[in-house]
């Protein structure tokens, strides 16, 4: 039952156009993006909702392992969002400021929930998060522009897979 929860709420945080080019988050080809600016918008948005949702696990969380994760998960995203905030700044970009409309739905949806439905919620939103995320900065790293920002990718995409094995482990993956 949890696994099918934790499925569902996964699907439910993978915005629709990448749903539609996957039929799974975890098998999914690089997302090809290779305009810096797109690029900044979308890691800027994906990065917010993380750390976002994970000041929100600090609050509604019922387990400590969750509450640990999502502590560790402001900690990296913060430092990823200054790096991407100063190689932006190298490359002349400002993205786009607050969440994309899917990041906001999937945060207002994790908002109104407590407890244990909202740790099996929260695991299935980092989850599909950071799928999204590989996929996107694997992308970027190999096909975007030479810029500040892809190296950027490339030297984020180590501590992605790190936050992916952690949340995956916690999901039973």
């Amino acid at each position: 039952m949890l696994k099918a929860l934790l499925l569902s709420a996964s699907l439910l945080a993978v915005p629709a156009a990448y749903a539609q080019t996957a039929s799974t988050a975890a098998t999914a080809a690089p997302m090809q993006v290779t305009d810096p600016q797109q690029f900044a918008d979308m890691a800027g948005s994906s990065n917010m909702f993380e750390i976002e949702s994970s000041r929100v696990a600090l609050e509604k969380a019922s387990g400590e392992e969750v509450k640990s994760f999502a502590q560790h998960m402001i900690d990296d995203h913060g430092k990823a969002g200054e790096d991407m905030m100063a190689a932006a700044q190298d490359d002349g970009i400002t993205p786009a400021p607050g969440l994309q409309p899917a990041h906001q739905a999937k945060l207002d949806e994790l908002s109104g929930l407590e407890g244990e439905a909202f740790d099996a919620a929260y695991i299935a939103a980092q989850v599909a998060a950071h799928d999204e995320a590989i996929a996107l900065f694997e992308g970027f790293s190999t096909e975007g522009e030479d810029s500040a920002l892809k190296a950027f990718a490339a030297n984020t995409l180590p501590t992605l897979h790190q936050h992916r094995e952690e949340i995956g482990a916690m999901a039973g993956q």
